[in-house]
């Protein structure tokens, strides 16, 4: 079954290498975080940006849940992380397929090329190519979007993204996914050297 772990956002990556480093293996199968490749306009161009999908949450899968968060509150470290024992929590079917989708299409797209040496254990999840009408209004897409079209709530094509709204944590949550146009392939500011690639 897989868990989530709710940690402080920005310190994701962080408490999964302390997870993979002090917690023993056999109590789990696979830690991870989930990123995602976004764009924003910038000087003319897109500039490229990798964030958390799921701010503040790292995911485990383990069929030793007790063994694991007992090991996991037993780290010094990670009471700074975890705060209250009711932030571990398992996730329903369909939210595992979701995320099993997730992960699929980051794999198809080449994860590790994307994910730098310190973010093993994570995958990469791309925009997804869309097309849209005379009015702006997405009528396909690609990528992981192509499962939820009917899901959106809310579309920024500006902005590169959308907002769907699926079940996830035992409640309905609105998760932004990144989004590109045919035309984006154009020009792209890649964040870390600021030239176009």
């Amino acid at each position: 079954m897989w868990y989530v772990i709710q940690t402080i956002t920005g310190k994701e990556q962080e408490l999964r290498d302390v997870i993979g480093k002090m917690i023993h293996r056999e109590s789990y199968k696979n830690c991870f975080v989930l990123y995602q490749e976004c764009f924003r306009r910038r000087n003319g161009g897109l500039e490229r940006k990798m964030e958390p999908l799921f701010p503040s949450y790292v995911f485990v899968e383990t069929d030793r849940p007790q063994e694991f968060f007992a090991e996991l509150k037993r780290v010094p470290r990670m009471s700074r992380f975890l705060g209250v024992d009711g932030c571990f929590w398992g996730i329903y079917e369909e939210e595992e397929l979701f995320l099993r989708r997730l992960m699929e299409e980051g794999r198809r797209k080449g994860v590790k090329e994307s994910c730098k040496d310190d973010q093993q254990g994570s995958y990469m999840i791309y925009p997804s190519l869309v097309w849209v009408d005379e009015e702006g209004q997405i009528l396909r897409a690609e990528g992981i979007l192509k499962f939820y079209i009917d899901q959106i709530v809310k579309q920024r094509l500006r902005k590169r993204s959308v907002i769907i709204e699926i079940p996830f944590g035992g409640r309905l949550r609105r998760i932004r996914l990144g989004i590109r146009l045919a035309e984006d392939t154009c020009r792209v500011v890649s964040e870390s050297t600021g030239r176009d690639e």
